[in-house]
C-alpha cells in the first residue's frame, strides 16, 4: 500500500496509474517527434519559398530602365516596326 494525499492507494492502483502514465509520456513523445520532423520540413520550404521570392525580386530579373524613360519604345511593335501612333 502506499500513502498519497487523499489517503492509502493500493499498490496494484498505483502500478496501474504508473503504466498509464508511462504511456502517455511515450505518446507525448512520439507526438513531439512528430512535430519537430514536420516543423524542420516547414522551415525547409519557408527558406525554398523565400528564395525564389528573392529570386523573383532580384535586380536582374527587373527592367533596366522605368518604362517612363522608353518614350515611344514602350509601344508594342507591329511587323518588327516599333508602332509610333502616326
Amino acid at each position: 500500500m502506499l500513502l498519497n494525499s487523499t489517503g492509502v492507494v493500493p499498490r496494484s492502483q498505483h502500478e496501474e496509474e504508473s503504466a498509464l502514465l508511462r504511456r502517455k509520456v511515450e505518446e507525448l513523445t512520439k507526438n513531439t517527434a512528430r512535430l519537430i520532423v514536420e516543423a524542420g520540413k516547414l522551415i525547409q520550404e519557408s527558406k525554398q519559398l523565400s528564395a525564389q521570392v528573392k529570386s523573383l525580386e532580384s535586380p536582374s530579373t527587373k527592367p533596366k530602365w522605368p518604362p517612363s524613360t522608353l518614350g515611344d519604345h514602350s509601344k508594342p511593335a507591329i511587323n518588327g516596326h516599333l508602332k509610333t501612333g502616326h
